[in-house]
């Protein structure tokens, strides 16, 4: 019985990953419905087994549901993507100023950011979004604030990822750039420079936000002279 469990968990747990990378690549458009009947039919599991993977990436953050309603791919805005950054800015600065005082740069913050770059060498766009989405969750852990720790735990769930995926897929950004900027971020803390570390953050943070709004302006414009030439 215990080794069939096992199994069962397994299944979930393929299943549910393979379907949270197909969200945030957009192999799954943003907004399409996922209902239990799409997960079982697209990944030849039994219902039962499609329930249990949507209903994780539901409560990871990585699908929305709301009352009555099948799950659904995330959709962002160009005002969800600027409240995001926007918002990041605000709790990451203050972590960040609080770091300063320590003369350090945190060692699991360094220890992500190396990862990134590895990740980054083999193409690898998911996992160099879960460490730049690591890199930052570190900054403001070792802040020593538990409530600003859980502020930015709530807001950093699907979106930064999937916002991660899109400016690496697109090329929006150059990992070394972030890289770099990261690595601003590092020294100034070494240094015990408050302006200069939270100078960096902003400028880190503000740089992924207006690469990802031009770029959502940019669809939006395509598909506004798709429609009309359509017309």
């Amino acid at each position: 019985m215990r080794g069939v469990a096992l199994n069962a968990v397994s299944l979930v747990d393929a299943v549910a990953e393979s379907l949270r990378v197909d969200v945030i690549t957009g192999t799954i458009e943003p907004g399409a419905a996922i209902t239990e009947q799409f997960v079982a039919d697209r990944f030849s599991v039994a219902r039962t087994t499609a329930k249990a993977a949507v209903e994780r990436l539901v409560a990871d953050g990585f699908l929305q549901r709301t009352i009555h309603r099948s799950a659904r791919a995330p959709v962002l805005t160009a005002q969800d993507i600027a409240d995001l950054y926007d918002t990041r800015v605000l709790l990451e600065a203050e972590a960040i100023r609080r770091l300063a005082a320590q003369g350090a740069a945190p060692e699991e913050a360094i220890k992500h950011a190396v990862e990134l770059m590895v990740w980054a060498d083999r193409g690898d766009h998911d996992r160099m979004a879960g460490c730049d989405v690591a890199v930052h969750r570190a900054l403001v852990d070792a802040a020593g604030s538990p409530r600003l720790t859980r502020l930015h735990s709530t807001l950093m769930g699907e979106a930064p990822h999937i916002c991660m995926v899109q400016v690496q897929d697109r090329n929006l950004l150059h990992a070394r750039v972030i890289d770099g900027e990261h690595r601003a971020v590092f020294a100034a803390l070494e240094e015990r420079d408050p302006k200069a570390a939270v100078d960096a953050i902003r400028s880190h943070l503000h740089s992924a936000r207006d690469q990802l709004l031009a770029r959502h302006e940019t669809i939006g414009q395509a598909s506004a002279d798709g429609g009309a030439e359509s017309g």
